[in-house]
């Protein structure tokens, strides 16, 4: 089971759900490009502390886009290039949207795209939320990435859910808030239920 988890835009709430997902189906994790600190590694160590996390593709210290952060840090590197860890067993977490920066030249979705590992959208509610994830959707079908579903985190509206899955034929699972350790395992299974009807085990 491999799997790359994308966002539909930055602040989609990836990490958290990455960690329900490692937590519940006992994935290794690794962060594809890390910009800025704390890093998702960390945070990820803090909700699933034991599952095993392999060392970014990319570290950046500066909390922006990466082909911003390569250039300040100075940093070399080709986004393709990085190699993903030899596990059978894997999350991938991508940074921000499909369209962030990879590298200079290219975005997320390319490297999705080259890697050939279906994928999971995270999504999240808000005022033009539909359009972001829609347009995320379109983009992954037209570059022909196999799209397992969606999970929308946080706050949940049944009205946007049933309206994206009849627009777009995809299946929606939920990750709720969490405020305590006990609360994020519940939810992680919870989860892990609901993804294990999309045929992910």
């Amino acid at each position: 089971m491999r799997v790359f988890i994308a966002g539909s835009h930055t602040d989609a709430g990836k990490t958290s759900v990455s960690a329900a997902l490692c937590y519940a189906f006992g994935l290794e994790y690794f962060k594809l490009i890390q910009a800025g600190m704390p890093t998702d590694s960390q945070t990820l160590s803090k909700l699933s502390p034991q599952t095993k996390i392999h060392p970014n593709g990319i570290t950046l210290k500066h909390p922006t886009s990466p082909h911003i952060a390569k250039i300040l840090e100075q940093v070399c590197y080709e986004g393709l290039a990085i190699p993903l860890p030899a596990s059978s067993h894997l999350l991938v977490e991508s940074a921000g949207g499909l369209f962030t920066p990879l590298d200079s030249r290219l975005c997320m979705i390319d490297y999705l795209a080259a890697s050939k590992l279906p994928c999971i959208l995270v999504g999240k509610y808000y005022l033009g939320a539909i359009n972001h994830i829609l347009l995320s959707i379109m983009a992954l079908k037209q570059q022909k990435i196999q799209l397992l579903g969606l999970i929308i985190s946080g706050e949940q509206n049944p009205q946007n859910d049933e309206f994206i899955t009849q627009y777009s034929q995809t299946p929606i699972a939920h990750f709720l808030t969490f405020n305590t350790q006990e609360e994020f395992q519940d939810n992680a299974l919870k989860l892990k239920k609901q993804v294990e009807k999309w045929g992910f085990d």
